[in-house]
C-alpha cells in the first residue's frame, strides 16, 4: 500500500492561507431584522401612534399594566395610560367608538405574528385611559405541574422586545400558584417589574403549585424541559457536527500522513513561518482602514497567523527546536486558549470569531500530536486532549437555548467550514511537529575523485 506523499510546501501554504482567510474573513451575514417593539405596545408608542392616526396629538405621561394569567393558556391585560394632552383624554372620554378604535389600533406590530388578541373594553376613568384585552396561546404547561408564560419571549423572525413599555408591569398567576421563575420583585403569585431583563430571546415567567419545595430549581427545570428540543438542535448544529468534522479530520490525518521525520525541519519550518506571515500581512492589508479601531477580523487574522509564524520559526532555528517537547507545545495551546477565553466574544467581535480564534490556539497542540507520533509517544492521548478541548470550546460558545431567526443556521454552516479549514491548517502543523524530532540534514558536499 503506497504511503501518502505530503503536499509540497507551496501547496500546503497556499491551502492554509486560503482556508484561514475564508474562515476568518467571512462574517455572519446580518439576520433578517425583526421589528423592535415593547412588551406592552398600548402602554407607549402603540398608543401614541394610534392616537395620532385618529387626530389626537399626545404623548404618554405614565403607564402601568397588570397581566392576569389563566389556566386556559390565556392572559387578561389591564392597561392604564395617562396622556400628556388633557384634551385628547377628554375626546376619548366623550367618544366611545373613538376610544375603542384607538385602543384596538394601539396593539401595533406585536400582535401581527399569530398571537390571538381581543379587545374587551376601553374607557376613561380617574384621569387615565383604561384598556382591557385578552391574549391567547401565551401559556404552556410545563413539567412538575408548572405553567410557563411565554408572552415575553421574542420571535426572532418577526419581533424582538426592547423594553416593557409600561413604567410598571405586574403579572398575577392563577390561584393556587407561586412564581417559581421570573424577573422583578416576586411576592407569592405576583411579580412586579419596571424593566425587561437582557436575556437571550426574552424571559419566561414560570408558575409552580403553591408550596412547591425549591421553586427556583423547579422553575429552571421547567424552562430546560420546554427548551429541550431547541437545545438538542443547537447542540447538534453548533457542537457535534463541526467538532466531529475537526476531530475526524485529525484522526484521518494521522492515518494518511504518518510522521514526517524525514522532512528537513529548517525548510519546513521556514515555509510554515512564511505562510503564517502571509496570513498576518493579508489580514492587515484587508483591514487597513480599521487599524486604528481593532476589529474582530483584524484581531483574528493576526492571532491565527502569528501561531504558524512562531512555530515555524521555532522549528527552523536549531537552538529553539531543541527546546520543543510535546508537553511544551500543549502548554502553548493552553496559554493561547486561556487568552482567547479571557478576551471572549466581546474582544473578537462575536462568538464565531472567538471560536475561530480558539481553533487557532489549538494549532500548537496539532504540532504536539505530530511530534508525539514521530517520536513514538502516545499520540492517541494527545488526540483525546485535542478533542476534549475542541468540544469544550464549541460547547462554551454555542447558543444552546437560542430560538434562531430566518438565517440562524448560517452560523453552524460557517462553523463547519471553519472546522474544515482547521483540518487543512493542521496538515502542515502536523508535519511540522513530526519534523521537529529529526536532526538537521547535513549540507551535501561534492564527492572528491581519487587520483591515480
Amino acid at each position: 500500500m503506497s504511503r501518502f506523499r505530503p503536499p509540497s510546501l507551496r501547496t500546503a501554504v497556499a491551502l492554509v492561507i486560503a482556508a484561514l482567510l475564508v474562515a476568518g474573513g467571512v462574517a455572519v451575514p446580518a439576520l433578517a431584522s425583526p421589528a423592535p417593539v415593547s412588551a406592552c405596545p398600548p402602554c407607549d408608542d402603540g398608543f401614541v401612534q394610534a392616537a395620532a392616526e385618529h387626530g389626537l396629538e399626545t404623548a404618554v405621561a405614565e403607564s402601568e399594566a397588570t397581566v392576569r394569567v389563566h389556566r386556559n393558556d390565556s392572559a387578561t391585560w389591564r392597561v392604564r395610560v395617562v396622556p400628556t394632552d388633557e384634551s385628547a383624554l377628554n375626546r376619548l372620554a366623550e367618544n366611545e367608538s373613538l376610544a375603542r378604535a384607538v385602543a384596538g389600533d394601539s396593539f401595533g406590530v406585536r400582535y401581527g405574528g399569530g398571537i390571538d388578541h381581543r379587545l374587551l373594553a376601553a374607557d376613561v376613568r380617574d384621569g387615565a385611559f383604561l384598556i382591557r384585552y385578552r391574549t391567547s396561546g401565551v401559556v404552556e404547561e410545563g413539567p412538575l405541574g408548572t405553567s410557563l408564560l411565554t408572552y415575553f419571549r421574542d420571535d426572532p423572525g418577526a419581533y424582538i422586545y426592547t423594553d416593557l413599555g409600561a413604567d410598571e408591569l405586574t403579572v398575577v398567576g392563577p390561584e393556587g400558584t407561586t412564581v417559581a421563575r421570573g424577573f422583578g420583585e416576586i411576592d407569592g403569585r405576583r411579580m412586579t417589574a419596571t424593566a425587561l431583563p437582557d436575556v437571550r430571546d426574552g424571559p419566561f415567567v414560570v408558575f409552580a403549585p403553591a408550596g412547591t419545595p425549591a421553586p427556583g430549581l423547579v422553575g429552571g427545570l421547567a424552562v430546560l424541559g420546554t427548551l429541550a428540543g431547541v437545545v438538542a438542535r443547537n447542540l447538534l448544529a453548533f457542537v457535534l457536527v463541526p467538532g466531529g468534522v475537526a476531530v475526524g479530520g485529525l484522526i484521518a490525518l494521522r492515518r494518511i500522513a504518518g510522521p514526517a521525520r524525514d522532512r528537513d525541519p529548517r525548510r519546513l519550518g521556514a515555509g510554515v513561518a512564511v505562510g503564517g506571515a502571509a496570513v498576518v500581512v493579508a489580514t492587515v492589508v484587508a483591514e487597513g482602514d480599521a487599524l486604528l479601531g481593532v476589529t474582530g477580523n483584524l484581531l483574528l487574522g493576526v492571532a491565527v497567523g502569528t501561531v504558524p509564524l512562531g512555530l515555524g520559526a521555532a522549528v527552523a532555528v536549531p537552538a529553539a527546536r531543541r527546546t520543543l517537547s510535546v508537553r511544551r507545545l500543549l502548554g502553548v495551546s493552553v496559554v493561547l486558549g486561556a487568552l482567547v477565553a479571557a478576551g471572549g466574544a466581546r474582544a473578537f467581535g462575536g462568538d464565531l470569531h472567538a471560536t475561530l480564534a480558539l481553533g487557532g490556539a489549538l494549532l500548537p497542540a496539532v504540532a504536539a500530536l505530530g511530534r508525539a507520533d514521530a517520536s513514538g509517544s502516545d499520540g492517541t492521548r494527545t488526540v483525546v486532549v485535542l478533542a476534549v478541548a475542541l468540544f469544550v470550546a464549541l460547547l462554551a460558545l454555542a447558543p444552546l437555548t437560542a430560538l434562531g431567526g430566518t438565517l440562524f443556521l448560517i452560523g453552524p454552516v460557517l462553523l463547519t467550514l471553519a472546522a474544515v479549514a482547521f483540518v487543512v491548517a493542521a496538515v502542515p502543523l502536523y508535519l511540522l511537529g513530526g519534523a521537529s524530532v529529526g536532526p538537521d540534514r547535513p549540507a551535501s558536499t561534492p564527492e572528491r575523485r581519487t587520483t591515480a
